[in-house]
């Protein structure tokens, strides 16, 4: 077993991946406004740019490339921080603001997703520790199924790049994989019964081809509780 030193990051990833989620779950439902998309500032590069960062691949479908609207001003889980950055398709890092995937999932119109409740909750745990920076790297998509996410298709491929990318432009250590997807592989029987070998492998590719063997994945899992009469 892992001293709970060495346990400690691993523990706040999960805290902040559920209280994101929950945030979003409960969150009632906002009143009309312009779409997020709207939202959506040319922010300067961040002075913090060149210092090294904890950085977070996300990937996935709409569930994390977000989707909706949201009232404005944004509520306090999804407002800008100095220290948390984004890279830009660019590849250049910013300030991280919704929608954090405009210009990644340029088919849909992007919103809320859970990476900056992940964010914020990740540097309230953190004990107050100004030396820490986060690099969000949005690689998500809309409406994918994940045999897309294959290795050496377009989007895996797209996403290791951009995670490597994210480790060369100002350094630091990839922290984990935010991964939210599979609504699109309930559809057809076979995709669904294909879906856990399919997760494994793309995990494996990930570790293998990011030089990162123990890589941690955080994957969201919705439980849905059928209710008999």
């Amino acid at each position: 077993m892992k001293p709970a030193a060495a346990r400690r990051p691993l523990l706040l990833c999960a805290l902040a991946a559920a209280a994101a989620l929950s945030f979003l779950l409960v969150a009632p439902p906002p009143p009309l406004a312009a779409h997020l998309s709207t939202l959506l500032l040319t922010f300067p590069a961040s002075p913090y740019a060149p210092r090294p960062k904890l950085l977070f691949l996300l990937a996935g479908q709409s569930n994390m490339a977000g989707r909706g609207i949201a009232p404005s001003p944004l509520p306090p889980p999804f407002r800008p921080h100095p220290r948390v950055l984004r890279l830009a398709a660019s590849r250049r890092w910013v300030v991280a603001a919704p929608p954090l995937h405009a210009d990644i999932d340029t088919h849909k119109a992007c919103g809320l997703g859970p990476a900056m409740p992940f964010a914020h909750r990740l540097l309230r745990e953190s004990g107050g520790d100004s030396s820490l920076v986060l690099g969000l790297v949005p690689s998500a998509v809309g409406g994918t199924r994940i045999w897309m996410w294959a290795r050496g298709e377009p989007l895996y491929e797209a996403a290791v790049a951009r995670a490597r990318a994210a480790l060369g432009a100002g350094g630091g250590t990839l922290g984990a994989v935010l991964w939210f997807q599979g609504e699109s592989d309930t559809i057809e029987l076979d995709d669904a019964t294909a879906y856990g070998g399919r997760m494994e492998r793309l995990v494996n590719d990930l570790r293998a081809d990011l030089g990162i063997p123990d890589l941690l994945v955080i994957q969201v899992y919705l439980l849905f509780r059928a209710h008999l009469d």
